[in-house]
C-alpha cells in the first residue's frame, strides 16, 4: 500500500469502528499490462493487503470484510495512458 492512501483507510477504520454491524468487500483491481493471471493474483493480493491492514490496524473483526480480485476485467478509464493504467490500480470498497 501507498503512504497517500493512509488518510482514507484511516477514514475506513473508523467507519468501520464505528458501525459494528457494517460488513465490506474489498476489491482489488489491475491495469491490463501482464498476463491474465498474474493480474489476477496481484488484484487478489492488493484487496488481501487491505483486509489485512484494517484488520489489524483497527481490530476490524475479518468477518466483517470480504475480498475479491477482478484482475484487468473491470477498468475505471482506458489503458491506453499512463494516467489510465494508474487508475486502474486500485482497490474500491463495497457495502455487503
Amino acid at each position: 500500500m501507498r503512504p497517500e492512501s493512509t488518510p482514507t483507510l484511516k477514514q475506513i477504520g473508523g467507519m468501520l469502528t464505528q458501525h459494528p454491524d457494517l460488513k465490506l468487500t474489498i476489491e482489488g483491481h489491475t491495469d491490463n499490462v501482464g498476463g491474465d493471471a498474474a493480474n489476477q493474483t496481484l488484484s487478489e493480493k492488493r484487496a488481501a493487503a487491505v483486509k489485512q491492514y484494517l484488520v489489524s490496524a483497527y481490530s476490524i473483526d475479518a468477518g466483517r470484510l470480504a475480498t475479491k480480485g477482478f484482475g484487468a476485467s473491470k477498468p475505471a478509464s482506458p489503458n491506453t495512458t499512463p494516467e489510465g493504467r494508474q487508475n486502474n490500480r486500485r482497490v474500491e470498497l463495497v457495502k455487503m
